[in-house]
C-alpha cells in the first residue's frame, strides 16, 4: 500500500498505526527508515500510547536503519543505504530471522531512494520487495510525499501497489484540516470519499465518519483503509 500526501499530513503516523495494529495481532513487523533515527521512531510511537519496545523484546518488531549512515553513524546501521541490492539482502535476512511469515514492512520514506538512485533501479527494488512480502502473506506500506517525484514515476509506483491512500490538508475557515481518501484497493469495492481525521496525542489517528459524527471509540484504522 502507498500512503501519499503533503508533508505533515500524517503519512508516517498512519503507516505506524497500521503497523502497530499488526503487532497487536502478533504479526512480525519491520520498519525501514530513510527519514529519521530509530530512537526518534520509538519515541514518536510511544507518544501515541503505543509500546514498540515491548515488541522489540518479543522479536516481533525490528527497525532497519537506512538513515543513520547518511549522518556519519557506522555501527548497527545499513552501511550503504542507497545500494539497493545490499538493502534487499539485509531486508531478506531480517525477514528470515523474524520467521518469514505474514511480515508487515514499512518503507518510510521512498523519497530519498528516488532522490539518490536511478528511477528504474528504485522501481525494480520496490517490485522485488513487494513480491517477497506478498509471497509470505505479509503487507508492505510505503510513504511518499505528493510532488516529490515526477508524475510519470509517481504513477509507476502507484501501479506497483495493491492500495493507495491519499492524505490531504485543506484550509477551512482559516483552519487546516486533515482528510483521508482511499483511491485504490485491489479486490475491494471502493467508494471514493474524503474522511476527516485528527492526529491526537496519546491516541494517533482518529477518524470522523460523517454519518455518525465524531467517533469517541477509535475505529481500526487498518480496516478503514482496507489493509
Amino acid at each position: 500500500m502507498l500512503v501519499t500526501g503533503d508533508p505533515g499530513s500524517g503519512k508516517t503516523t498512519l503507516a505506524q498505526q497500521i503497523l502497530y495494529e499488526e503487532l497487536q495481532r502478533s504479526r512480525p513487523c519491520i520498519i525501514v527508515t530513510y527519514d529519521t533515527f530509530p530512537a526518534n521512531i520509538l519515541e514518536r510511537m510511544s507518544q501515541f500510547g503505543w509500546d514498540p519496545r515491548k515488541y522489540q523484546l518479543l522479536n516481533k518488531l525490528s527497525i532497519m536503519d537506512c538513515y543513520s549512515a547518511t549522518a556519519g553513524v557506522t555501527e548497527g546501521v545499513v552501511p550503504q543505504p542507497f545500494d539497493l541490492t545490499n538493502v534487499s539482502i539485509h531486508l531478506t535476512s531480517m525477514m528470515e530471522k523474524m520467521g518469514n511469515h505474514q511480515v508487515t514492512i514499512i518503507m518510510d520514506s521512498l523519497m530519498p531512494i528516488f532522490s539518490e538512485t536511478e528511477p528504474k533501479h528504485a522501481v525494480s527494488f520496490l517490485q522485488s520487495i513487494a513480491a517477497k512480502v506478498k509471497k509470505v502473506g505479509g503487507k508492505m506500506i510505503a510513504t511518499l510525499s505528493t510532488g516529490s517525484v515526477p508524475p510519470e514515476l509517481f504513477h509507476k509506483v502507484e501501479s506497483l501497489v495493491d492500495g493507495v491512500v491519499e492524505l490531504r490538508m485543506v484550509e477551512e475557515h482559516q483552519v487546516l484540516r486533515r482528510y483521508l481518501l482511499v483511491r485504490k484497493m485491489d479486490r475491494r469495492q471502493i467508494i471514493p470519499r474524503l474522511v476527516r481525521f485528527d492526529i491526537i496525542s496519546g491516541i494517533g489517528i482518529q477518524l470522523q465518519l460523517p454519518r455518525f459524527g465524531f467517533l469517541r471509540k477509535r475505529p481500526n484504522v487498518g480496516t478503514m483503509v482496507g489493509t
